[in-house]
């Protein structure tokens, strides 16, 4: 049992942020790779001796977890992760382990060994932006933006939202800042697509708000080897094909559908689309209705048109038949082999009826011509399933 006056102790020598982050660069000297923010969260919550109910209840990050997740999934894996991390680096030995009761210990000593805690460099962090929101924890880096979590002090109980501040300050990027707040606000208050609540520049960059999310990805239920049930498919494409038919509508493709972007709401369970900002409207003037941009989706969830820069409306429901067939087979799509016209083969993976498997299949047809045009018709197919 660690004592209160021990915990006052460590305190002082590093916050649990600090301590958070000095074992995310351990992690990354030995391994070249950053824990994810759910470990981290994990690490915070347990440096202050919280317990996963506490942890989930109390970090944002983890709100949307259900607990046994965290414990036995999350937390069981990230302890055998700086086991090694800590061992290679001599800090435990080969017969100790790290868990949850010695986190703190090994910190310590990491710290008598003479290996520095990281100096928080981001100026971002609790800085009150347009006099309203508070910046509290960088969330997510890509190459053209900082997401950050932020409370709003203007309201009451100072809900979350999502500050994202855009790198680049050069006229493309204004270009990309106009394009993604005018695709928001045109797609207006959908109850399953966050609401942009501000848009603004200041010191030079380019910052939109978005409304927060509780909830989880669906990438945390696409485990390898662990296949969903034929109906628990179908619910799923029918709930990403409601969102999209209302995109599709708008003349906007999203253009980044994947498991990381589709989060499972806790209030209702239902799918919400988040992360606009590889969306291109169409030129409705162009009779083809193609685009000429790249688009940001994950390497296996990418039509092969939207690969050399032509997305179209059909290049969604690739995405989302791409993740129909990992949901029943279990498996990554890389997995997967092809036939000599480029499509999946995936029947003799999984037992699926054939009408299921059918409207998959045209759903990730290598052809886009021969796929359905758009989430209208391929929604009018799910539906049938459940009709």
């Amino acid at each position: 049992m660690v004592s209160l006056s021990t915990i006052s102790l460590k305190y002082e020598v590093m916050t649990p942020d600090e301590a958070s982050n000095f074992l995310d660069n351990l992690v990354y000297q030995q391994t070249a790779e950053h824990l994810t923010r759910l470990e981290q969260s994990i690490i915070r919550g347990v440096l202050q001796c919280w317990t996963y109910k506490e942890i989930k209840e109390n970090d944002p990050i983890a709100r949307g977890y259900e607990i046994g997740y965290l414990g036995r999934y999350v937390a069981y894996h990230l302890w055998k992760k700086l086991t090694k991390v800590l061992r290679q680096a001599g800090i435990i030995n080969q017969e100790e382990r790290v868990v949850a009761a010695n986190l703190w210990d090994c910190i310590m000593r990491a710290l008598q060994q003479g290996m520095q805690p990281p100096k928080s460099t981001d100026p971002m962090l609790d800085k009150l932006m347009r006099m309203r929101y508070r910046i509290t924890e960088h969330l997510v880096s890509t190459d053209y933006s900082d997401t950050y979590l932020a409370e709003d002090e203007n309201l009451p109980d100072r809900p979350f939202c999502l500050v994202k501040r855009l790198k680049s300050q050069s006229a493309r990027t204004s270009q990309m800042f106009d394009r993604e707040s005018r695709v928001l606000y045109r797609l207006g208050k959908h109850d399953r697509i966050p609401e942009l609540l501000a848009r603004f520049e200041e010191d030079g960059y380019f910052y939109l708000v978005y409304e927060f999310v509780e909830g989880q990805p669906i990438a945390q239920e696409l485990i390898e080897g662990k296949p969903w049930e034929e109906q628990r498919v179908i619910a799923l494409l029918q709930d990403i094909l409601e969102i999209l038919v209302f995109v599709h509508k708008q003349d906007i493709i999203h253009r980044d559908l994947h498991p990381q972007n589709l989060i499972e709401r806790t209030s209702d369970r239902k799918i919400v689309l988040i992360d606009f900002g590889a969306v291109k409207e169409i030129n409705t003037s162009q009779n083809s209705g193609q685009t000429k941009s790249h688009g940001g989706t994950q390497q296996d969830y990418i039509p092969p048109e939207q690969a050399i820069g032509s997305p179209r409306l059909c290049s969604d429901i690739y995405a989302v038949g791409i993740l129909g067939i990992q949901a029943l087979t279990g498996m990554r799509p890389k997995q997967l082999r092809v036939d000599n016209k480029g499509n999946l083969m995936w029947r003799d993976r999984t037992k699926v009826s054939p009408q299921l498997a059918d409207i998959l299949d045209k759903m990730v047809l290598y052809a886009f011509g021969e796929r359905y045009p758009s989430a209208v018709e391929a929604l009018q197919a799910i539906q049938k399933l459940v009709s």
